[in-house]
């Protein structure tokens, strides 16, 4: 039986710690209530900053099971360098997840979007802005509507898009200046590019690659793509409309040329790799990767790989993902790069509070959670995004509380599941999108 140790503490851990612990033993770190749950701490459940360098007795305590191997969920720990903290400690633990270098492919859009450049990955045009005089210069050279990213990490509220050039300003401004993300970042000013967007997953391992799933999710608040930008209300997996024609396309012109260029470049990762593409007139463009798997993207893939996950992030970890091949659902592409088929269709819907992305009206008890978990038929899933627990119940903690997960034969029969088992919530003070995955036949 393997080790491992989850970083990090919203539904994306948690679904690796639950997919994980059906096998194994798991330890957590940085971990939230439920993870703890059934992921012995090994911070003791001390707060942990993951987006700071890591002190010394959070170091010690993190390689205090030296066997297990370190799977890395969110991008805020590996942007602030504990990856290379941990090999300067111990050289010989296993880690899933790119050192602080590599890292950049997120923590700096402006750094991956030369990275595409220079490798011949399609991508949309793009200008750099420390001010707003760039800034007034680059509206010139683009229509709306206007998109602005910061070029750092902003917690998921870094890209917005603007009709007017007058609020595209001021947000360039907030970028610049530092009112916005506390601290002053560039930002990019970005053409706009429409179409149906697409994640495909990776999982490299220093030299190969594996594809391990496409998802779309859903990013407005409210049904018919309504009201603001969330962290996410919702995917399914796999998309449909990703024809084989479609997939070669992808593998030639994205994925093999993303694998080379990380090879050309001197670029060594090992860990998840999220490729956000869309699909234009002129055919498939990057919009953004992200150094780890998408929330809430991830809860509905990981649960699709069924019994071989554990192998396959130890594989990854340990620089053996070559092993994958006597897997009886994995296609090798060509040397270095491995297709996993999946073993069904999934569905995520997120339970928020009513008022998300809004700030919530104070913690909300969520009664018989345990019970309803407990009573969870096979494939079926609830998984703890935003809860604490006090004094034996569960209670809202953050805007995105449950990701409520069902698996199919297909996608609308995992919907169909998926809304079900919603129902048999509907006594908890939540709210949710009716709507994820209506269109897919």
């Amino acid at each position: 039986m393997s080790a491992f140790t989850v970083i990090g503490k919203g539904g994306r851990e948690h679904a690796l710690a639950t997919l994980l612990a059906r096998t194994q033993t798991v330890y957590s770190f940085g971990g939230s209530d439920a993870i703890r749950a059934i992921a012995p701490a090994l911070d003791s459940g001390r707060s942990v900053a993951l987006d700071r360098p890591l002190e010394d007795a959070d170091l010690d305590a993190l390689l205090s099971q030296p066997d297990s191997t370190l799977v890395f969920g969110p991008e805020q720990p590996m942007a602030a360098g504990w990856v290379d903290q941990i090999r300067l400690k111990n050289s010989d633990v296993h880690i899933l997840g790119p050192n602080q270098f590599a890292a950049q492919l997120e923590s700096s859009k402006w750094w991956a979007k030369e990275f595409m450049i220079r490798n011949s990955i399609p991508t949309g045009e793009a200008v750099r802005i420390k001010s707003i005089a760039d800034f007034d210069r680059a509206a010139l050279r683009f229509e709306p509507p206007y998109v602005v990213k910061a070029d750092g990490l902003a917690a998921g509220k870094g890209v917005a898009l603007f009709d007017d050039v007058a609020p595209a300003r001021e947000f360039v401004d907030g970028i610049v200046s530092g009112d916005l993300f506390g601290t002053p970042q560039p930002a990019l000013v970005e053409e706009f590019l429409k179409g149906p967007e697409l994640s495909i997953f990776l999982l490299l391992d220093g030299q190969r690659a594996m594809q391990i799933g496409t998802a779309r999710d859903y990013k407005r608040a409210y049904d018919g793509d309504a009201g603001p930008n969330t962290g996410g209300m919702g995917s399914f997996t796999p998309v449909p409309d990703i024809s084989a024609a479609d997939q070669e396309t992808i593998h030639k012109s994205v994925l093999r040329p993303i694998l080379e260029g990380l090879q050309r470049d001197g670029i060594f990762y090992r860990g998840f790799l999220y490729v956000g593409l869309i699909r234009t007139q002129h055919g498939f463009r990057v919009l953004e990767f992200n150094v780890r798997m998408g929330d809430p993207e991830t809860q509905a893939v990981l649960p699709t790989i069924g019994d071989d996950l554990p192998n396959l992030l130890e594989w990854a970890a340990a620089g053996q993902l070559d092993r994958c091949a006597e897997l009886s659902n994995v296609e090798q592409e060509e040397e270095n790069f491995y297709r996993l088929q999946p073993q069904h269709a999934a569905v995520c819907v997120v339970l928020s509070t009513p008022e998300y992305p809004g700030s919530s009206n104070g913690s909300q008890p969520l009664p018989d959670l345990d019970t309803q978990t407990a009573q969870l038929p096979q494939g079926h899933y609830l998984f703890h995004a935003g809860t604490r627990q006090d004094q034996g119940e569960w209670h809202t903690h953050g805007g995105r509380v449950l990701n409520c997960v069902a698996t199919g034969s297909s996608v609308p029969a995992a919907r169909n599941s998926c809304y079900a088992l919603i129902e048999q919530l509907r006594d908890l003070p939540l709210r949710h999108r009716s709507d994820i995955a209506a269109a897919i036949e």
